[in-house]
């Protein structure tokens, strides 16, 4: 399957069907800055995560990589529980190619992402560990929040990219969101693709970021629908699936789309199947009638 470039229709990006998406055991957000920023001491970090969370421990001082257990959470394994971690690296040189020629054509959420990106000298990245057991609405409160930490420590950021979302934001998108939590994680660690399919008339819109957490991603492959009505219907629909823990099963029916809005009386039918476009991971693909493209087992 060809992809066109949303900038250049004659530009083609081909597939590559050996790149799979798994489930991240360690979650990374990278914080992109113009000049080489300043990482705190450790204490003070500390001191910011407990205005958060509660009870903080230090686990390493080391600048290259300091860690913290927060103690507000349990992470169980088969040896016992622990309290999950949570990691900063020291700010390294941030590498343009790091983001994808593919994943550049998908930064819907900020202006003039080029011009961004080449203003962006070094990245700082964060993550967890040792939350992978967490239940998934736990473990994204403490990466929202610890996100939410490390940018009070560092205003001079300019941008978050979030490599398992392919998800580019600017540091106020993230800093002015009052939403609830797990809003806030849609908004920032999940992303909404579109793709126009080559030689077709023939559209794709998915999400990318659920796989992280263990929930599938959504898939639509579609024809004579506004693409804008079916990316607010991916949002939705992936709030819902964040909100109730992926309930809808292979068969089943949800609201469709009715004159651009979700509707109870349109019903569009859900399925589990491999993804169409890179990387390879489970979606619920949703069929919206009379305006589906491609086969449908």
């Amino acid at each position: 399957m060809g992809l066109l470039d949303r900038f250049k229709k004659d530009k083609v990006f081909k597939q590559k069907l050996d790149e799979n998406a798994d489930f991240q055991s360690l979650f990374q957000i990278h914080l992109l800055f113009g000049d080489k920023p300043n990482k705190p001491e450790a204490t003070i970090i500390k001191e910011a995560l407990e205005i958060k969370f509660g009870n903080i421990d230090i686990v390493s001082r080391d600048k290259s990589l300091t860690s913290f257990a927060v103690k507000k959470y349990i992470a169980k394994f088969k040896e016992g529980s622990i309290s999950p971690q949570v990691l900063m690296m020291e700010a390294q040189s941030f590498k343009q190619e790091t983001i994808s020629e593919l994943d550049r054509t998908q930064l819907w959420d900020v202006k003039d992402s080029e011009e961004l990106l080449d203003s962006c000298k070094y990245r700082l990245i964060i993550s967890d560990m040792m939350s992978a057991t967490m239940e998934y609405k736990e473990r994204c409160e403490l990466l929202v929040g610890w996100l939410e930490v490390t940018l009070s420590l560092f205003p001079e950021c300019i941008a978050i990219w979030v490599p398992s979302a392919g998800k580019l934001l600017i540091a106020e998108q993230v800093n002015n969101n009052k939403a609830k939590v797990e809003e806030k994680f849609i908004y920032s660690c999940v992303n909404v693709r579109f793709f126009n399919i080559q030689d077709t008339e023939d559209m794709l819109v998915d999400t990318l970021g659920l796989y992280a957490i263990g929930l599938p991603d959504i898939q639509y492959h579609f024809h004579d629908l506004n693409p804008n009505d079916i990316v607010g219907h991916a949002y939705n629909v992936a709030s819902y699936i964040f909100d109730a823990n992926a309930p809808v099963k292979s068969g089943e029916t949800i609201d469709g789309l009715e004159d651009g809005r979700m509707s109870r009386e349109v019903r569009w039918k859900c399925q589990y199947e491999e993804s169409l476009i890179q990387p390879i991971r489970e979606v619920m693909d949703i069929c919206p009638g009379e305006y589906a493209s491609g086969r449908r087992g």
